[in-house]
């Protein structure tokens, strides 16, 4: 008897153990097309000039993100890091608001440059904000002391108010 009742032990613990591991997908349904991407090899034929391949010489990264604070006022910030101390680091932030068919410019504005540092973030906010679907753009601008300047470009996700 009592080999029986550890036997139902073991089963029952190994059954909640296998059901803890049971998989959990949230999908959301926006009629976006999804394109499988894997990593694979491959040759390059043809024109190898027609390949992008972005090279900075000083900016490592540049993300941008913006932030809702309140129903007519956004928040918009770039963090840059550069791969080592430049002279300066200047950000323009633009606002843009999709209308249908394009995302158009409805603001912009320059951040106080950075100096002597090799990474930064700065802020701008915007408000007075209609309805509507936006995005934060920004263009950073690095210059190191020889006077050698490099842009990068970034984009945030959308967010809608």
């Amino acid at each position: 008897m009592k080999k029986s009742k550890k036997y139902i032990v073991i089963i029952l613990s190994c059954m909640l153990f296998l059901l803890q591991i049971v998989p959990v997908y949230a999908e959301e349904n926006n009629n976006i097309e999804w394109y499988e991407m894997i990593e694979e090899e491959y040759e390059t034929v043809g024109n190898v000039d027609d390949a992008i391949t972005p090279y900075t010489q000083y900016i490592l990264n540049v993300v941008t993100s913006m932030t809702k604070l309140s129903s007519s006022k956004l928040g918009l910030r770039a963090d840059v890091y550069c791969v080592s101390t430049v002279q300066s680091i200047t950000v323009t932030f633009y606002l843009q608001k999709y209308t249908g068919s394009s995302w158009k410019t409805v603001s912009s504005g320059t951040a106080s440059a950075a100096t002597n540092v090799s990474s930064t973030a700065k802020q701008m906010t915007v408000s007075g904000l209609s309805s509507g679907t936006y995005r934060a753009k920004t263009e950073t601008l690095v210059r190191d002391k020889y006077g050698y300047a490099e842009t990068v470009t970034g984009y945030s996700g959308s967010l809608t108010i």
